[in-house]
C-alpha cells in the first residue's frame, strides 16, 4: 500500500509528527509520501489512503491547510486518518477538517489530537523546558503508534468535539484571522547584522507574506502568526517587538 501524509507545520511540531506517522507505517509495510502543503502545489499521484495533519491555530485548523485541502482534493471514497497537534489536550481542527472530508466521500477510521510543546512562547505562555519537550515526544510517539495500529486493524477511534465548541471555533478563528493578518507587520523586524541574506523565510512563508527589496525585508497583510519566518531562521535574525529570544527547535 501507498499512503500520503499531507500535513502543514509553522514551528516543526506537526512535521515531527509527521515523521512518526510516516515511520510507524512504514514499519507495518506501508510505503508512505510526505507532502507538506506549503511546498507542493497540487496532489498528482493516486494514494490508498491518506493521513491529514496541521497545528491547532485559535482552535482549528490554518486557512492556508483548509484551502489547500478544498482545492487538490477530489472526492473518493478512502480511507482517512486525521490527527491536529497542539499544547492543549483538544482543539476543533479533525472536526472541521472531517466535516469537508465526509462530504468529499472520505472514510474516517482514526481521529485523534497529539498534544506538543507550546511553541507560542514568544508571544505569551512560558517557553517549555528541554525535559517537558522531552516527554511530550516521548507521549507523541507512543500515541502515534498505538492510532497507526488502530487504523491498519480497521479499529474506528473517533475522538471529537462538541458541535458547539467547533462553531464556536469558527467564528473565534476569523476574529483571530483578521488581527493576524498585521502581526508580523506590526511585530517583527530583521536584524540586517545577522541576516545572510538566504531569503529562507521568504521562500517558506506559506503565504508569501514576507519580501526582501532594496535590502530590506517587508510583511503584507497575509500573515497567519504560524512563526515560522521566527524559528527557522539559520542565524536567528528575527526580532519580535525589537528584542530578540531563542528559537524553538523540536
Amino acid at each position: 500500500m501507498k499512503a500520503a501524509i499531507i500535513y502543514f507545520s509553522g514551528t516543526g511540531n506537526t512535521e515531527y509528527v509527521s515523521k512518526l506517522f510516516k515511520r510507524y507505517f512504514e514499519n507495518q509495510g506501508v510505503s508512505c509520501v510526505l507532502i507538506d502543503v506549503s511546498k507542493k502545489k497540487a496532489l498528482n499521484e493516486e494514494y490508498d489512503f491518506y493521513i491529514f495533519g496541521a497545528p491547532i491555530h485559535a482552535e482549528v485548523f490554518p486557512k492556508n491547510y483548509i484551502d489547500w485541502i478544498l482545492e487538490n482534493l477530489k472526492s473518493d471514497n478512502k480511507k482517512c486518518l486525521i490527527f491536529s497537534t497542539q499544547a492543549s489536550n483538544k482543539g476543533s481542527g479533525p472536526d472541521q477538517l472531517a466535516e469537508i472530508l465526509i462530504k468529499k466521500g472520505y472514510r474516517i477510521i482514526v481521529q485523534d489530537f497529539i498534544s506538543m510543546p507550546n511553541n507560542y512562547y514568544v508571544v505569551a505562555f512560558e517557553k517549555p523546558t528541554k525535559e517537558e519537550i522531552k516527554k511530550a515526544k516521548e507521549k507523541a510517539e507512543e500515541k502515534v503508534k498505538s492510532l497507526v495500529q488502530k487504523f491498519l486493524m480497521g479499529k474506528v477511534h473517533i475522538n471529537k468535539v462538541s458541535k458547539l465548541r467547533l462553531n464556536l471555533a469558527k467564528l473565534e478563528y476569523k476574529l483571530f484571522s483578521s488581527f493576524s493578518k498585521g502581526w508580523a507587520k506590526r511585530n517583527l523586524t530583521v536584524d540586517m547584522k545577522l541576516c545572510v541574506k538566504c531569503l529562507k523565510c521568504v521562500k517558506n512563508c506559506p503565504t508569501k507574506n514576507i519580501k526582501f527589496k532594496d535590502n530590506n525585508f517587508y510583511f503584507e497583510d497575509r500573515c497567519i502568526s504560524c512563526q515560522k519566518c521566527l524559528h527557522t531562521c539559520p542565524t536567528n535574525a528575527y526580532l519580535y517587538k525589537g528584542k530578540r529570544f531563542e528559537q524553538y527547535k523540536i
